[in-house]
């Protein structure tokens, strides 16, 4: 099974950077076709840019392609901030694969996926994912996968 959020993720991108461009363009039309020439709109536009890094960077949100078959489980992701990303990606083994847990958090708009794999030192659990970029639906796709190879594993043990 294959899963990517790409046409999701677009829109969200876009938001990322519509949202600042209107605010300091709404800043800057109002200093230009105003009388007042104070500062208070470009303090104002400094803050409502900072409030909104601010709330998109709690958020984490991420462009991810999820892969779960008889091999491997793969879940690779980039974040959707302006800001230069880097790539990253998680590979288990199907065999290694032991369980994951999707936790919820802020009333339950940030969702966050840990991947735990058998290792020879026991169990490792991998670094928290945000998936509140994915849908609901994605999200089950994404457990019904892993709950199937999890099924699996057992039966193989």
């Amino acid at each position: 099974m294959k899963l990517d959020n790409k046409p999701r993720a677009g829109k969200i991108r876009l938001l990322y950077m519509l949202i600042p461009f209107l605010i300091v363009l709404s800043a800057a039309l109002i200093y230009l076709l105003t009388d007042s020439k104070e500062f208070k709109w470009a303090i104002f536009a400094g803050i409502a840019l900072l409030l909104f890094f601010g709330l998109m960077s709690v958020f984490q949100l991420y462009y991810i392609i999820f892969y779960a078959g008889p091999d491997k489980v793969q879940l690779r992701f980039k974040s959707m901030s302006p800001f230069p990303t880097q790539n990253s990606s998680i590979q288990i083994k199907s065999e290694q694969f032991h369980d994951y847990k999707i936790s919820s958090s802020l009333f339950g708009i940030k969702k966050a996926i840990v991947l735990f794999l058998n290792s020879p030192g026991g169990v490792a659990a991998y670094p928290k994912i945000s998936i509140s970029a994915l849908s609901d639906s994605e999200i089950e796709q994404i457990k019904d996968a892993l709950d199937l190879i999890k099924d699996l594993n057992k039966k193989k043990s």
